[in-house]
């Protein structure tokens, strides 16, 4: 199948999913588009959030993509809203790291997130539905999500932000495992590590390329061979994205570039 797949994030957190699915959909062409114009989304109402991610979905379907990953956190708490309105399937990020988290066999967990994903306690219901004597705790980051879009990724505001936040979860107990459950905060994990290496942080996208690829499979649409490339659009700075795929280094960028979605 030599239609694209669509990635849709609130700004550049997204593209940490990009580089997992080039290790999991290394054929596939990919759009990616980021609304840096509007992020944070974390900060915003349900219904905000809602009728700009559905711009972006909108804009997908005129490109024809045969699915949509959804690589943000906070949009993933209300997949269900998005369900029916389009032809082609909708992934979310959380469903795939819950079965992950399920898979790892552990009892305590953190989830790291934004205001809107921690209130939302998505990752919580689903977890304690698969296995209810889980201990969970979470940490919400009004700001850490911006930060990043910003692109000064070691900036001395994000590592205090970071730090404010793992002195946090540290208080909260003997915890182990960390889901950074917003896809802006691996691009700064190397910051993660470097204030606390003894704690395990799990990384939501690599688990979404993997469901994607599961998807696609089972739908005889998976593209098995050539080389993928990927089209970043965004209603925000193209800068910053063209900051972000160096520092990820991510492959096969075909362009980079500024796209308005109330345009007719």
């Amino acid at each position: 199948m030599d239609r694209p797949i669509g990635v849709l994030d609130s700004g550049v957190g997204g593209m940490t999913v990009l580089k997992s699915m080039e290790k999991v959909l290394g054929h596939e062409d990919i759009i990616y588009f980021g609304d840096s114009k509007n992020v944070p989304y974390g900060n915003r109402s349900e219904d905000e959030i809602f009728e700009l991610t559905m711009n972006m979905l909108r804009y997908f379907e005129l490109r024809n993509v045969k699915l949509v990953a959804i690589a943000c956190n906070t949009i993933s708490t209300i997949i269900d809203r998005f369900q029916g309105h389009f032809k082609y399937p909708i992934v979310d990020i959380i469903s795939p790291t819950v079965e992950h988290i399920c898979n790892m066999g552990v009892h305590k967990m953190v989830i790291l997130g934004t205001d809107f994903t921690i209130k939302t306690k998505a990752y919580e219901k689903l977890l304690k539905q698969r296995e209810k004597t889980m201990e969970i705790a979470s940490e919400n980051s009004p700001e850490l999500a911006s930060l990043i879009d910003r692109g000064d990724f070691h900036s001395k505001k994000i590592y205090d932000t970071i730090q404010g936040h793992l002195d946090s979860i540290k208080s909260k107990g003997n915890f182990y495992n960390v889901v950074l459950a917003c896809t802006h905060y691996p691009v700064v994990e190397d910051i993660f590590l470097d204030i606390d290496p003894t704690l395990n942080y799990i990384n939501p996208g690599f688990q979404q390329a993997k469901m994607m690829r599961i998807i696609l499979h089972n739908q005889d649409m998976l593209k098995k061979s050539g080389q993928g490339s990927v089209e970043i659009l965004t209603s925000g700075n193209p800068k910053i994205y063209e900051t972000m795929v160096k520092k990820l280094e991510i492959r096969n960028v075909k362009s980079i570039s500024s796209y308005d979605l109330t345009q007719k």
